[in-house]
């Protein structure tokens, strides 16, 4: 219910706002990127904070990511903004005999930005939006991150320099979410959404002649599906299961070449020149996020205490690099265990803490594209305050979540059977690093 003090007028001000912050956002300027935020780092302040063992757990907008059969147990309408930055810092230490210096070498693979930007969440209950109470819960949201450096691009791959898969792919683009959700029976509710990937077309001029441009066409992703089951056998226990289709973006450039050849006579110029048009087309595959399965519970042990574990498997053997050529060895397939608590202060206050363990799925490449990639172990804290109809103004509660999220990523070595770069003869090296990441997100019911 809406407090008196808010007219209809007012709330159909605030709609139109909301409304064009949105459009501003997703007509904002490209720059780079690839798969979404959420894939690489969690959604929402509350997610994160709880080491993303979120299958049996997940409320609110952000089940739209973690599980879409939460989504129907949502009773108020909810608006969530919230800003999160992520700043991850790699290492690469090169092998080097003692008479190689690799100055022409970066000592971070290049493109590890800082991802700074805001998530808007929505969940929209139908029952309260139909004049008949319905049968049987049914609900809808909508998820997305806006990275502040860009929407939406396609990171061009130098296969001479090392390119870590997890962190220079996966954490600058647009992803919007959506699921809808209802109950099945008085324990069982089911889910299901859809993720897709945004890319604009780009035409680059890149010319021996005026006359010779390259066009590079990029396409939109397909949507992948996500299904998600949850089930309360008993008030205490939650268990949450759920699949999510392969997701990437494939884009082809087609560029058409024109190399002038002049025509000479007896070794001298005449003026005149002959046009070759070569046409090339290549495929380009980027914001890869491997097909996975997630199994989780929840059980409430006191009034105060909660407890949550999840176990995640990833199919990245069937990534195939960015070029889609098929690689050798393939990455291994990965299983990622996840532990959350959580602890009720008061009947306001909720405190949280997390922890996961994801290895590194990338396999060495002897030779072309060269990945490399990092063990991480992920601690997490965060606090969750609700706020009673604050500043007199609205008639529901308002959450303020915060957390704090740091990314040990352990050291790894590489090496190449047969060296890429025509400056050395040695490309092995070791790499290590770390990630913070933080961000607060303010929830509000209507």
């Amino acid at each position: 219910m809406i407090h008196p003090l808010i007219s209809a007028g007012a709330l159909r001000r605030w709609g139109i706002c909301t409304l064009l912050v949105l459009l501003f956002s997703i007509a904002a300027p490209v720059s780079r990127a690839g798969a979404s935020f959420f894939n690489t780092y969690g959604a929402s302040a509350r997610g994160m904070a709880l080491g993303n063992a979120m299958a049996a757990i997940s409320k609110g907008w952000s089940s739209v990511f973690y599980n879409p059969a939460a989504l129907a147990l949502s009773e108020d309408i909810e608006f969530s903004i919230g800003v999160y930055s992520a700043s991850p810092s790699i290492n690469v230490d090169y092998v080097q005999g003692p008479d190689l210096d690799l100055p022409q070498f970066p000592r971070q693979p290049a493109g590890l930005d800082t991802i700074t930007g805001p998530a808007f969440g929505l969940v929209l209950p139908i029952q309260r939006m139909t004049p008949k109470r319905l049968p049987m819960p049914w609900a809808i949201g909508f998820g997305v991150f806006l990275p502040r450096q860009a929407l939406v691009t396609t990171r061009v791959i130098d296969q001479t320099f090392p390119f870590d898969v997890a962190f220079q792919e996966r954490n600058a683009s647009l992803a919007f979410h959506f699921g809808i959700s209802t109950r099945i029976t008085s324990a069982v509710y089911l889910g299901v959404g859809l993720v897709s990937q945004f890319v604009t077309p780009a035409n680059v001029q890149l010319t021996e002649t005026a006359d010779s441009p390259v066009e590079l066409t990029a396409r939109l992703g397909t949507p992948s599906l996500l299904v998600g089951l949850l089930i309360r056998p008993i008030e205490r226990l939650r268990i949450g299961v759920v699949y999510r289709q392969e997701s990437k973006i494939e884009s082809r450039w087609n560029a058409i070449v024109q190399t002038r050849i002049p025509i000479s006579i007896g070794g001298a110029e005449t003026g005149f020149a002959l046009f070759r048009q070569t046409t090339l087309e290549r495929r380009y595959v980027s914001g890869f996020v491997p097909e996975n399965a997630s199994c989780g519970a929840a059980y409430r042990i006191t009034e105060r205490w909660r407890i949550t574990g999840e176990v995640s498997w990833y199919r990245w053997s069937s990534y195939s690099g960015p070029l889609g050529d098929p690689l050798e060895p393939v990455f291994n397939n990965t299983i990622v265990p996840r532990l959350g608590v959580v602890y009720r202060v008061t009947r306001k206050l909720d405190v949280r803490g997390g922890i996961y363990y994801e290895p590194t799925p990338v396999t060495n490449q002897a030779t072309g594209f060269f990945p490399i990639g990092n063990d991480r172990f992920v601690p997490s804290i965060g606090a969750g305050y609700t706020f009673d109809a604050p500043w007199g103004i609205l008639a529901k509660p308002v959450t303020v979540d915060g957390f704090f999220q740091y990314h040990f990523l352990m050291s790894e070595d590489w090496n190449r059977a047969i060296p890429d770069n025509p400056f050395t003869l040695k490309q092995d090296l070791s790499s290590s690093g770390s990630v913070f990441n933080f961000g607060v997100e303010l929830t509000f019911r209507f």
